[in-house]
Order: C-alpha cells, then sequence, then structure tokens
C-alpha cells in the first residue's frame, strides 16, 4: 500500500465523509452496473410526452406498519443523495438506495427507487399526500412549509425518518439508519482525499453542462428575440438557444483521474445524445462511487472511525452515531467478502409509467397505486436468490 505521511494521511480522512459510513457502506456498489439510479436494466423513455396512461387512484394502499423483512443478520441503511441548497430542487432526492447487508449470507443488496415513485406521505398527523418518493426527504427537513407533522418527522433526522417511511411502504422492509449526502458535500469528499481514478465506460460528450450563477444569464439577446424565443419553444429546448449558460464537456472512455469538480460534472452531466439521460447518468455515478472505495481502501480508512466520526458528522444528516457506527463496521466483518446483489425496481418488472393530477411523469406498481405487495415479493424473491 502506499506511503502516506501520518498527519496529512489523518487530516484527509477526519475531512471525508465517506470514509466510515458512505464509504464502507458504498464499498458494496462497487462492482454494480448501477442502471436507473442503480437499476440494471432500467431504461426510462426519455420521451416522456408519449406518456398517456393517467393516474388512478388508491385500491389497497400497502400499511405502513405492514409485513416487512429484518433478521438480525441483516442491516438496512438508507442512502440519499441530493442537489443541495445551492441546486434547484436542492433537497429533492437525487439518488435512493436501500442497502440491505446480511452478515450471514455475506451479500449486500442494494435496492434502488426511482425518484419518480408516486407513494403517500404524511403531512401531518392526519393527512396524507400524494407525492413522488424524492420529496419525501424535502418534506421531513422543512418544519416552516409544514409545521405539523408528527415528531419523528421534524428536526435533523426529519428528512430521513420521512424518507425512511416511504422505502419501508415501496420494500417492505425496516430501515435501521439512512445517511444523506449533498453533491457539494461529494466534491469536498473527493478533494480531501485526492483525485479518484474513474474507470469511464463509455466516451461521451455534453454540451449542455450548465454553468453554475450564468442559469439567468441573456446570452446577449434583447428583450424582443427572449420574447420571441420564448413563443417558439419550450423546456429544454428553450434553454438550449442560450447556449452561454452551459459549457461543453467530454470523457474518454477508460480509466481518468478526476478532481471532485470534475467528478461531479461526470456523475450529474445529463444531455450527452449518446450517453446521456438517467440509466447512464447511474451508471457514472456508480463508477465515482467504486472510485471513492477504491481509494478508501488504499487510505485504509475503516480502521480510522474514532478520529474520523466528528467529521464525519459534519458533513452529512444520518441518525447514526459513533457506537452504531463502530457496531455496524464490526457486525459487518470485512467488506470484500461481500457479494453484490443488485434489485431492479423497473418498468420492465413491477412498476409502470403514468402521469400525475399536474401531468408530471410518474411511477406507480403495477398493481395499482399504493399497492406494494407484489414490488416487495418481487423484492423478496431477489434477495433470496443464489449470487
Amino acid at each position: 500500500m502506499q506511503a502516506y505521511n501520518k498527519s496529512v494521511f489523518n487530516l484527509k480522512l477526519s475531512k471525508s465523509i465517506v470514509l466510515t459510513v458512505i464509504g464502507f457502506l458504498f464499498i458494496f456498489t462497487a462492482s454494480f452496473s448501477f442502471s436507473y439510479l442503480f437499476l440494471g436494466k432500467l431504461i426510462f423513455r426519455e420521451k416522456r410526452q408519449e406518456i398517456v396512461k393517467e393516474i388512478e387512484l388508491p385500491q389497497t394502499p400497502t400499511p405502513y406498519f405492514g409485513e416487512t423483512q429484518k433478521e438480525e443478520k441483516t442491516k438496512n441503511i438508507l442512502l440519499l443523495g441530493y442537489g443541495g441548497k445551492d441546486h434547484s430542487g436542492g433537497f429533492l432526492s437525487d439518488t435512493i438506495i436501500l442497502l440491505s447487508l446480511n452478515k450471514e449470507k455475506k451479500t449486500a443488496c442494494l435496492i434502488s427507487i426511482p425518484r419518480d415513485i408516486w407513494i403517500n406521505l404524511p403531512l401531518d398527523w392526519e393527512n396524507l399526500k400524494a407525492a413522488k418518493i424524492n420529496e419525501a426527504y424535502a418534506i421531513g427537513i422543512d418544519d416552516i412549509k409544514y409545521p405539523n407533522k408528527k415528531p419523528e418527522f421534524r428536526g435533523k433526522t426529519g428528512g430521513g425518518n420521512m424518507a425512511k417511511y416511504a422505502t419501508n411502504q415501496v420494500t417492505g422492509l425496516s430501515v435501521d439508519y439512512f445517511v444523506s449526502v449533498s453533491f457539494d458535500q461529494i466534491v469536498k469528499i473527493i478533494d480531501t482525499l485526492g483525485k479518484i481514478k474513474v474507470d469511464v465506460p463509455v466516451s461521451f460528450t455534453d454540451e449542455y453542462y450548465p454553468v453554475k450563477g450564468l442559469e439567468n444569464e441573456t446570452c446577449g439577446k434583447t428583450p424582443e428575440e427572449m420574447e420571441a424565443l420564448k413563443q417558439k419553444y419550450s423546456g429544454f429546448e428553450l434553454e438550449k438557444q442560450y447556449k452561454c449558460r452551459y459549457e461543453t464537456i467530454n470523457f474518454q472512455k477508460g480509466i481518468v483521474e478526476m478532481d471532485g469538480t470534475t467528478a461531479l460534472k461526470f456523475m450529474r452531466s445529463r444531455h450527452s445524445p449518446t450517453y446521456g439521460g438517467d440509466f447512464s447518468r447511474s451508471q457514472r455515478q456508480m463508477a465515482v462511487l467504486k472510485a471513492i472505495k477504491e481509494k478508501l481502501i488504499s487510505l485504509d480508512a475503516f480502521s480510522k472511525i474514532d478520529e474520523l466520526f466528528p467529521e464525519l458528522a459534519s458533513l452529512v444528516t444520518t441518525d447514526l452515531n459513533l457506537p452504531t457506527t463502530k457496531d455496524l463496521v464490526s457486525f459487518l466483518g470485512k467488506p470484500e467478502e461481500y457479494k453484490i446483489n443488485e434489485i431492479n425496481l423497473s418498468t420492465e418488472n413491477v412498476l409502470t409509467e403514468s402521469k400525475g393530477p399536474q401531468g408530471q411523469y410518474i411511477l406507480l406498481p403495477k398493481s395499482g397505486f399504493g399497492n406494494w405487495q407484489d414490488t416487495q415479493n418481487f423484492i423478496r424473491k431477489e434477495m433470496e436468490k443464489e449470487l
């Protein structure tokens, strides 16, 4: 293993979010091909305007405290990634993964939850609101807009608990812990660890990566020209007329050394004609997580829990504390012994595309809104497969 100056080594590790929790948990995602938000074969249609099926409201909602699968040999941790306060929709969960670790089987099941799943969320003591599952964390942390939530859905861990509630509905699995992190924090992680080596799976170019701070730049257009464009175009086609708001980024297939900012662009790029969209974006996110994992192993990060936790806690939101983190690491044993089992919720198995009340793209269980039994049965069956 590469030798490091001890003081520099400890400084780098003490400032990294992934070192014990994120790093240790994401280590299991390393070999996993990560299709849509970590789904193996899920490819959602980019032309979502083609969806014609309207939402059908409830048949048989699955109770939150319904049947769950939880054994002492397993630990279930919900991993959430979001853009951050400086991003549009900053606290909407861009990444939702339930990681189920089985100590006996030495398996890490990654249950990917598409952000467009339509689900009931508890806004107060009595009322439920149908919303996308990626809103759960944002609603939970917003005690001003939603002041009448139950105590468990308020305060610092309210967002995580709301997301745990939603995840339990979909999967039927109890959730032990949650860890949430913004993409900005991932940049800090990578920069404090040092550059990471990312295996870029496909060469691609994105000519429309947004430049922070130029979101409202007129690009030299007059008000009259802007109005004419508004009448002619809408959505992203309108945005494309303001080229100065974007930069072109390019990545070549193979091993590429990246700092935090470059890795963020690689993960968040959306508009490559050959490697854009949610499926490809999810693959790229996994490639970065794998690179972080390799860096952590090279630094022997997982033996440094006591000194890392104070800084760790300042960079993430989690209901893990130092004793439970140490217990978790001890419980799991050697991470390199675990096999990856990816579980794919998609339109190819248990989900179907639809429209919400405002015409928004949503995903429903094929068995009907709020009825997650078939989904839970599918997950259970997939978890029991031999690897």
